[in-house]
């Protein structure tokens, strides 16, 4: 087997790191791992994840004895468990994108019982496989725990143009870029200077969304079918059926699955109705679907063939809006009655409204009344700079 990091200058003709030192900006490694223990990365594909294992590797390449494996043909437990048997000499473990290995908790829950390994560090692009290897491994984590490397918000966004030079002098057209572009770091830098349209990266993200659904077993018309309605009906309360009619795929429960595809993906999330009472979800009331990028909704926007929507920096600000406080707070919903609706709610702590003006307006009844500890309305003076300060 070839150690190619321990070739003296790997770094200046590995791929992953040529493409980061080619990049406008540098995006930071979130860490590097000093602690023993399993460390699993969770993310989207394009986003980075590679490049994060391979600053590790050159890190610890000349000091410690390291293994660096790319998962994606390894076909299945048995196999890995074999190739992490032959490296027990390594103190550290690299692998990347190992979701695509069937049952691959086996081979690592073995090898970390096994005591051999320092620092066991695994990337993937699909939460649920890698969330349901983590479970089956409890008091396993010893240093190390579950990590999510994600699309940049705003802030990082914002960083990241000032960096390469771009960055407008107003937050406010600043926000409207984000809009634009989102915050995958490949689109980011095709957008360049002006925020223009990344062609480039939304039909590399598309092709990643088809992709991972076909090895899945998903079908592509289904999937973007769903992709399209979830476009259009954004900011809009849905119930699965609803879904279920407006696409060929029939079933609710089918919907479901393809729902869950997407928020494996790290595509989609689900923001439900709650009760202002007792905070409990109504899972059974219509709920909202937002994309977890704003790149993400205008590749599906494309698909539906619609053109951009005279709101769409509203709903943008929405979509971008949310995907801010599910990081932060996810303990939350919506609230929707006769007095109206409040977009997002924690109840008994906080209640934000997303309203993309110069200033409050037209604000429900719903939130106007609302007695709770804190109310924010994010307007185009303060949004995503003013937060709750409950948790």
């Amino acid at each position: 087997m070839e150690y190619f990091w321990e070739t003296h200058g790997w770094e200046k003709e590995d791929p992953h790191l040529k493409k980061i030192s080619s990049m406008p900006f540098q995006r930071p490694v979130p860490f590097i791992p000093k602690e023993a223990g399993l460390y699993i990365i969770r993310g989207p594909r394009q986003i980075g994840k590679s490049s994060w294992l391979k600053a590790v590797l050159s890190h610890y390449a000349g000091k410690e004895k390291c293994f660096y494996l790319s998962c994606e043909n390894i076909s299945d437990s048995r196999e890995l468990a074999e190739i992490l048997k032959s490296v027990r000499d390594r103190k550290i473990v690299l692998l990347d994108e190992v979701s695509f290995v069937s049952n691959w908790d086996r081979a690592v829950k073995h090898e970390i019982d096994s005591g051999h390994t320092h620092i066991l560090m695994v990337t993937g692009s699909h939460a649920y496989d890698l969330r349901r290897g983590a479970d089956r491994m409890p008091g396993r984590f010893d240093g190390g725990g579950e990590f999510h490397l994600l699309p940049m918000e705003f802030e990082e966004f914002e960083n990241a143009r000032r960096q390469a030079g771009w960055a407008f002098e107003e937050r406010v057209d600043e926000l409207r870029a984000y809009f634009r572009v989102g915050g995958f770091p490949s689109a980011v830098a095709e957008a360049g200077p002006s925020a223009r349209k990344p062609s480039r990266a939304m039909a590399t993200y598309l092709r990643w969304l088809l992709g991972d659904a076909a090895k899945l077993g998903r079908q592509e018309s289904y999937l973007k079918e769903l992709l399209a309605q979830l476009a259009l009906c954004l900011q809009t309360p849905l119930s699965l059926q609803t879904l279920a009619k407006k696409t060929r795929i029939g079933s609710h429960n089918t919907v479901q699955e393809y729902v869950a595809l997407l928020e494996s993906c790290f595509a989609l999330r689900q923001l439900h109705a709650v009760d202002l009472d007792t905070g409990a979800f109504r899972f059974r009331k219509d709920r909202k679907f937002y994309f977890t990028d704003p790149l993400l909704y205008r590749v599906s926007l494309e698909i539906s063939g619609q053109s951009e929507p005279e709101e769409y920096d509203a709903a943008m600000a929405e979509l971008a809006a949310h995907e801010a406080l599910a990081r932060r707070f996810p303990r939350m919903g919506y609230w929707s009655g006769r007095a109206g609706e409040i977009d997002f709610v924690a109840p008994k702590r906080w209640a934000i409204e997303a309203k993309w003006s110069p200033a409050a307006t037209n604000l429900s009844k719903a939130y106007l009344n609302l007695v709770i500890p804190e109310k924010i309305v994010w307007t185009q003076r303060n949004f995503l700079a003013e937060w709750p300060r409950s948790t």
